[in-house]
């Protein structure tokens, strides 16, 4: 069974990370192709849809979460930074959860630190429910 190799994983004796990228840059090479391996890095957006949990007749966007993973902390982020028209709002069921077992931060100063209003359900806050 041939080796796979994590994308992050151990490289080849000869610096690739598979012996696949190594036959094809030795083919380059004998053509006399110039070439640089893994000297470039690009930033990208994720082609991905987002649908909310919640719209208002507002236009207020809902997004109700027990759990808030970093999946959906980084979805969350690109989706305001690629639609800063729309007002986004978390709602959860325990604000002050910690993100991660040993962190500080909680799910509430997440929001914060990233310019979201949040608030802990189930009720909502009646600024939230009339018209703009």
């Amino acid at each position: 069974m041939p080796r796979r190799f994590h994308k992050y994983g151990k490289r080849t004796v000869d610096g690739f990370r598979s012996g696949f990228e190594s036959k094809v840059a030795q083919d380059m090479t004998s053509l006399g192709v110039n070439w640089l391996y893994e000297k470039s890095k690009y930033n990208i957006l994720i082609p991905r849809s987002y649908t909310p949990d919640f719209v208002l007749d507002n236009g207020i966007v809902l997004e109700v979460k027990g759990y808030f993973d970093a999946e959906d902390r980084r979805l969350i982020k690109l989706f305001k930074e690629q639609h800063p028209e729309v007002d986004i709002r978390m709602v959860f069921q325990k604000a002050h959860r910690k993100l991660t077992s040993k962190g500080r931060m909680t799910y509430a100063t997440w929001c914060e630190k990233h310019n979201i209003p949040w608030t802990e359900g189930p009720n909502l806050p009646k600024s939230w429910l009339t018209m703009l």
